[in-house]
């Protein structure tokens, strides 16, 4: 009884290298292949998809650029409105101190409560805040090439900004 030896496994390739091996040769690649490369399209889009490969240094260090000025931004505008909600509560409080007029704080609690309340549980908790900043970062990285650079570099702006 002879037996026929397997096939030597196929060695593994690299994403790299996947990515870098010409796809199968149909009909629309050879008539593109027949173009001068001259008027063939490059295709320069950076959205992301399945087959993406890393990100490289130049995307990594601009997306982290732009993370780190937009967590210092938002720190600002955060300090900013913290002021004018301080200056309007102050200004509010002494004009109720001095009777000229009357608020009802229960009611303006519950606006702010229903319109800050992301989780839906009617009362504002953590988790909404933590529900805002995920919301905040994840429109703010949309088809951004290094997401994670971003991310990393928003909070350190924010927190060093």
């Amino acid at each position: 009884m002879t037996t026929a030896n397997p096939p030597p496994p196929a060695a593994k390739k690299t994403f790299a290298e996947a990515a870098a091996q010409p796809p199968a040769t149909s009909s629309a690649s050879s008539k593109a292949a027949s173009v001068p490369p001259t008027t063939q399209k490059k295709d320069d889009s950076s959205s992301a998809g399945p087959l993406t490969g890393p990100a490289t240094a130049q995307e990594i260090s601009f997306a982290t650029v732009l993370g780190a000025c937009s967590g210092y931004t938002c720190k600002k505008i955060a300090k900013g409105s913290a002021l004018l909600i301080g200056i309007a509560f102050m200004s509010l409080q002494a004009l109720a101190y001095t009777g000229v007029i009357s608020i009802n704080w229960k009611k303006i609690e519950d606006l702010f409560v229903k319109r800050l309340d992301m989780d839906g549980d009617g009362k504002l908790s953590m988790k909404d805040f933590q529900v805002m900043g995920y919301r905040l970062v994840h429109n703010l990285t949309r088809s951004l090439p290094s997401a994670g650079g971003f991310s990393a570099a928003f909070f350190l702006g924010f927190r060093y900004g």
